[in-house]
């Protein structure tokens, strides 16, 4: 069994239109609906590359969160393990104009999550790890309030006592949160990564050292991805910069999820570094050919894995100088 965590999911309702303009009655063509939320893409791209027993955890509240139960199970052949809310489910509404790459995404403000919903939540994912089926554990996505925001590690600290591997892809409160206890994982792109160092732009040498810095807390993969572009990883001691081949982009939404299914592939399955790193990737690009978020081939990731370029990368000595001292920040950082 794989559990994938989603903190703060939504119903994401695509209203395809011909072309607008701002004050234009538009007649919708066609409209679409998903259950949204990281993790929830994560489960969506671990189920149709073949992995079983994937169980989405997540938050669902009202109307809409009974609705997305049922899309769950019906459209994704997923048995979710839902905590229901006072609250209900948002819903994220993206207008795609057909026949170009336009779309505009609206989005309902975020839930707030009771206490004794956070503790079920908690409470339902131990009982799971206790079962001894489990054999990985996602977390992914923000948290939508600040009762939520400590949850992810709480949940790492609960499936290390179990010896089951996780797998984070979070920023900020959430992100900032994390305290003794650190993911098996950790994934997330440069913007992200950005505002975690409180930059407003980083250079290559700066997300070296936050790799280094997680590496020294014991994480044993780490990957911040940036878009179409290269990414920079590390894996058990060793960095890498990971570059994609060019593909057309229908959707890139949900491509890091995807991404983050494919290193969970990677780890289950024992690949070495350098394969890992290839097949995740492939997992995200794969994601941003199509439209809708985890919908992947597994003949598609088959034929762009050998075309990921994977590379070693030096750690500067500087880097690594700077994080052993102490924490100092490195130049051009600011204090946090």
């Amino acid at each position: 069994m794989i559990l994938c965590v989603t903190l703060n999911p939504c119903l994401d309702k695509t209203l395809s239109v011909p072309a607008w303009k701002p004050g234009d009655s538009v007649r919708g063509l066609a409209v679409r609906e998903v259950v949204g939320g990281k993790g929830n893409n994560v489960a969506r791209a671990l189920h149709r590359t073949g992995h079983a027993g994937i169980r989405p955890v997540t938050f669902l509240g009202g109307f809409t969160g009974a609705h997305c139960t049922r899309l769950l199970k019906d459209q994704d052949q997923l048995e979710p393990l839902a905590i229901s809310t006072k609250a209900e489910t948002r819903v994220i509404l993206t207008v795609r104009t057909q026949q170009s790459a336009e779309q505009t995404a609206f989005f309902d403000p975020d839930p707030v999550i009771e206490p004794n919903e956070i503790e079920q939540l908690l409470t339902t994912v131990e009982l799971e790890l206790k079962s001894e089926q489990v054999r990985a554990l996602t977390l992914s996505g923000s948290s939508p309030c600040p009762a939520t925001h400590g949850a992810f590690s709480d949940l790492i600290a609960l499936a290390q006592a179990r010896g089951v591997p996780t797998f984070l892809d979070t920023y900020g409160p959430a992100l900032d949160s994390m305290w003794g206890f650190w993911p098996s994982v950790i994934q997330l792109n440069r913007r992200e990564a950005a505002q975690h160092l409180g930059l407003s732009r980083v250079q290559d040498t700066d997300l070296l050292g936050l790799l280094y810095k997680w590496q020294q807390h014991g994480v044993l993969c780490s990957v911040i991805t940036n878009g179409p572009d290269s990414a920079l990883a590390q894996v058990r001691g060793q960095y890498f910069r990971v570059t994609p081949p060019k593909v057309d982009v229908v959707n890139p939404i949900g491509s890091g999820d995807s991404m983050l299914a494919g290193q969970v592939d990677g780890w289950l399955n024992a690949l070495d570094a350098e394969s890992l790193l290839r097949r995740a990737m492939a997992y995200g690009v794969a994601n941003a050919m199509i439209w809708d978020a985890g919908q992947l081939e597994p003949a598609t990731i088959a034929e762009l894995e050998p075309r990921m370029l994977v590379e070693p990368v030096p750690v500067p000595t500087r880097v690594a100088t700077d994080v052993r001292s102490g924490g100092q920040p490195l130049p051009g950082r600011s204090q946090r």
